[in-house]
């Protein structure tokens, strides 16, 4: 990688992970419900899982897409589910205890490792990134590296704000229907975006 183009690279991790996507709808939604620091290994997962994403764009296996072009519609399908049923599964949550009082069992690592992967976002991220700001005479495995360490510094603080910022909501709102109210309109909000980039994957 050249070095002008590592604070490039920060500075775009940074806005594509703070921008609004499936992945930080999530982390707001599992902030709100179990708190910001019983939410921190789903986060770790979740930041862990970009970098298995990171790993299929460095080594080329993204070009198997071309070769069967009908396995990217399958894809875009499967992973829009699994990121809906995250999302109700984390927003209905709060409802089925009615307390607020935040005694549910955490999501852990592993439930986060797999969100990227099953994010459309996140492979538009991985590609670009490695397209725009890469030598592509470099070894992948050290362009993956590289990478890797970008969206450490640029990526991961945006992720955990996201989290932070759904606990700090949610702790200043006493009425466990009002907490409810936020959690749904995460969740709508997840619907949202996880069809509109579902759609974009078709037309």
């Amino acid at each position: 990688m050249f070095l002008e183009n590592i604070l490039p690279a920060i500075i775009f991790a940074a806005v594509m992970s703070g921008t609004p996507g499936p992945a930080n709808m999530i982390l707001m939604a599992t902030g709100a419900t179990l708190g910001f620091r019983r939410a921190l290994p789903f986060t770790f997962g979740v930041q862990s899982g970009f970098f298995l994403v990171l790993a299929v764009a460095a080594f080329g296996v993204t070009s198997l897409l071309d070769g069967f072009p009908g396995l990217a519609p399958v894809i875009t399908i499967v992973s829009s589910c699994y990121l809906l049923y995250l999302a109700w599964k984390i927003a209905m949550s709060d409802m089925s205890k009615g307390t607020g009082d935040r005694t549910l069992k955490p999501v852990g690592y592993l439930n986060g490792l797999i969100v990227h992967p099953m994010n459309p976002k996140a492979w538009l991220m991985a590609t670009t990134v490695f397209a725009q700001f890469t030598n592509q005479e470099a070894p992948a495995w050290e362009q993956w590296l590289v990478m890797c360490l970008i969206f450490i510094v640029g990526g991961f603080p945006t992720n955990c704000i996201w989290c932070w910022g759904g606990d700090k909501i949610i702790s200043a709102i006493q009425s466990p229907k009002k907490r409810f109210a936020v959690n749904l309109f995460l969740a709508v909000s997840t619907v949202g975006i996880v069809a509109y980039m579902a759609v974009g994957q078709f037309f």
